[in-house]
């Protein structure tokens, strides 16, 4: 097995995997560390070394508000059961590399991961995430970190001032993304894999990263393949765009500046000499708590890096033709970023943003009561998670592109949050074994199917085919506008075909309308 690797700042050696057949490369640099000058800076090539560098530590986290496993929340238990004893700071431009491979001749496909958390937090060595149970079936599995929040997000009219003429302004957490899969690309032909053959997936936020480095120019020739977990960062252009939509540069600036104003900092440099921990106790300080992320510092439009939203991207066909898969899991369509709370007012507020078209649109979605209204906010028409899911596969299969679709509602076992945000990534990562739920044989079951399909899918840009242990899996077939399929993950899975849906039909066509250029 290859335990020793060139890479091209040095040779790195990684240790024997529970599974000896799959060697693990923890804390690999792929850029300098962002600290000191390079703080809210675009991140830099890694540093060459002698001799053999040991990489069996993950790195360090990167700097969040509050340190994972040390609060009370919900995903302390859930995802977080000894995070407390890792560090954080802002040194965590690391990957951790999972490869079964034997030679540097395999060239195996290569299976790239960015964690969610609304770019607030979240790190990549996170209990759910078991990258050597995905290698030992035939792909490497490289699981990305990068800064988060206000290390990652800033933008500030004197970061824009000092950045070269032509040089990506903020954004440097996505910078920081995109700076790793070049990095996978240029070297992972060591460690065994195809660079040609590189696909990127992510959860959450990391599925709206995901989206971010289809849609940018920087990246053209890299991703082979793509897979976005809850949700797709998609609209229709008759709601005010909601939680993880790219502002302006302008706006972005304006933010930074604000909170330099809030917590006491006068300048740039100010911030830059001052400690990272003092400057996340402050951002604390003045985060709302009431927020999930508190203040939170996001992707913004820098005009290089991010030239358009992702919406406009997709209406435009702007990003490479290149397979897809899309879900979500159907108990976190029901939450409180689903639009589940539409009452009738809204719907009528809504219909005005149609112009001419609102007493037809009116007629159509027929809301005579609040419950009527609600009834379509938990549907395919108005929720949040289901329509932007599904209106995306709606226009990407109109423009002749393959896309797959699925919808995961399993049992999940030892309380009562139902397929909650993120129980499907203890399925995709097979990963069961490393949960306090009581998982039982269906379930395991169900986790070595979705697990295939997700490798199959790295492997060839279609999830069909045999599961890892031979045995043949469910068709699961692509989207299509006349044919609109979805694999349900329920007990087994499940393939079906959607009913229409001509409110959602409505709707695309609209922004349509709003979106596509001249």
């Amino acid at each position: 097995m290859l335990r020793k690797v060139q890479t091209e700042n040095g040779m790195i050696q990684g240790l024997v995997g529970k599974d000896p057949r799959v060697t693990v490369f923890r804390g690999v640099p792929y850029a300098k560390p962002p600290v000191g000058e390079l703080r809210w800076k675009a991140p830099q090539p890694a540093e060459d070394w002698e001799g053999v560098r040991k990489c069996y530590e993950y790195g360090d986290m990167p700097m969040m508000r509050i340190h994972p496993g040390t609060d009370e929340s919900f995903y302390k238990r859930e995802l977080h059961p000894v995070a407390a004893e890792y560090g954080m700071s802002e040194d965590c431009l690391y990957l951790n590399i999972f490869s079964p491979a034997e030679t540097t001749c395999d060239k195996l496909p290569v299976f790239c991961y960015i964690h969610g958390g609304g770019l607030q937090d979240g790190y990549n060595y996170e209990v759910e995430f078991d990258g050597e149970r995905v290698a030992r079936r035939g792909v490497i599995v490289v699981m990305i970190s990068y800064r988060l929040g206000l290390f990652g997000f800033l933008a500030h009219p004197e970061i824009t001032a000092e950045t070269p003429q032509g040089e990506v302004v903020s954004n440097f957490g996505m910078q920081d993304q995109s700076a790793a899969l070049h990095w996978v690309a240029r070297n992972i032909g060591n460690f065994g894999g195809d660079p040609q053959r590189i696909v990127i997936c992510g959860q959450s936020a990391g599925a709206g990263s995901v989206q971010t480095q289809l849609c940018s120019s920087m990246n053209e020739g890299i991703i082979a393949g793509a897979i976005c977990q809850s949700a797709v960062s998609f609209g229709f252009g008759d709601v005010k765009p909601g939680i993880g939509r790219a502002i302006s540069l302008k706006d972005a600036e304006q933010f930074g500046a604000d909170f330099f104003s809030s917590v006491g900092i006068k300048d740039l440099k100010e911030a830059r000499d001052m400690d990272a921990s003092e400057l996340m106790r402050r951002l604390d300080d003045v985060s709302p708590k009431d927020a999930m992320f508190g203040l939170a510092f996001g992707t913004c439009i820098d005009g290089k890096f991010v030239t358009e939203t992702t919406v406009s991207s997709y209406y435009n066909d702007r990003l490479p033709n290149v397979p897809m898969m899309v879900g979500v899991c159907m108990g976190e369509t029901q939450g409180m970023f689903a639009g589940a709370g539409l009452k009738k007012k809204d719907i009528e507020e809504i219909a005005k943003a149609y112009g001419d078209r609102e007493e037809e649109f009116l007629k159509l979605a027929d809301v005579k009561t609040d419950e009527d209204a609600e009834e379509l906010a938990r549907g395919d028409a108005f929720n949040k998670f289901l329509s932007e899911s599904r209106g995306f596969c709606e226009l990407r299969s109109g423009m002749g592109k393959k896309v797959y679709y699925y919808i995961f509602d399993h049992d999940i076992p030892g309380d009562d949050a139902g397929s909650f945000h993120g129980s499907d990534l203890w399925f995709m990562f097979d990963s069961l074994g490393n949960s306090w739920r009581p998982f039982e044989g269906k379930h395991y079951d169900l986790a070595r199917q979705v697990c295939s399909y997700w490798i199959n899918f790295v492997k060839k840009g279609d999830p069909n085919g045999c599961d890892y242990n031979g045995n043949p899996l469910p068709e699961w077939k692509a989207y299509q506008n006349k044919e609109k399929n979805v694999m349900k993950f329920l007990e087994h899975p499940m393939p079906d075909v959607l009913e229409e849906c001509p409110i959602l039909d409505f709707r695309l066509e609209f922004g349509k309308k709003i979106f596509s250029s001249n």
